[in-house]
């Protein structure tokens, strides 16, 4: 498996965070509609590839219909709190979808089956690979999720934009996390048959 569809899949929760943060809280609405419209877009790809819906793109754009329209017609005090809240709280409701997937369907089983031949599908090994993949992952997200959440604490209680270690807690730990699962990944892949 190719950690490229995996990370095709998360777009939508980058293009959330990016224009929340460039544009602020009154954008929340805006900024979960365009990530469900992306989220929906992955999904009718997928449909039309013939690949399916993934369990991340269905996440996403339930999740981020939900704050849509809590975007749209939340106060300005919750606005707030999902710009600051937001994308962490996004971002841990993706590593729980990807830990219970672990012990159902592994969510990285949807994209191993572009790579993988299909006499090997329904092989312990295939399901025990994509199941440590999926825990992987699972837990990556969730230490990401832990960084949003400690510069939103950060963003709310000191009231500074940017708050110290922005761009430390929400880009540099998170994009390293990302390269180390894409090589944990791409390592799982060659290691398996």
């Amino acid at each position: 498996m190719k950690a490229t569809g995996l990370l095709l899949g998360l777009a939508p929760w980058v293009l959330f965070a990016l224009v929340v943060e460039r544009l602020g809280a009154d954008s929340v609405g805006w900024a979960a509609l365009l990530a469900c419209l992306a989220s929906v877009a992955l999904i009718l790809y997928g449909l039309r590839n013939g690949s399916g819906v993934k369990v991340i793109e269905l996440t996403g754009a339930i999740a981020f219909a939900i704050l849509a329209a809590v975007g749209f017609y939340g106060s300005n005090h919750t606005l707030n709190l999902l710009a600051d809240y937001g994308r962490g709280g996004s971002v841990l409701l993706l590593s729980v979808v990807m830990f219970i997937s672990a012990f159902t369907i592994p969510f990285t089983e949807q994209y191993a089956h572009a790579f993988v031949d299909q006499k090997y599908w329904g092989t312990p090994r295939f399901r025990q690979v994509n199941r440590r993949a999926s825990l992987m992952w699972s837990g990556i997200i969730f230490v990401m999720a832990v960084c949003h959440l400690i510069s939103g604490a950060l963003q709310s209680s000191t009231g500074s934009s940017p708050p110290p270690g922005h761009l430390l807690l929400n880009w540099v730990i998170p994009i390293i996390l990302i390269i180390v699962g894409v090589k944990r990944t791409n390592h799982l892949s060659e290691a398996s048959p």
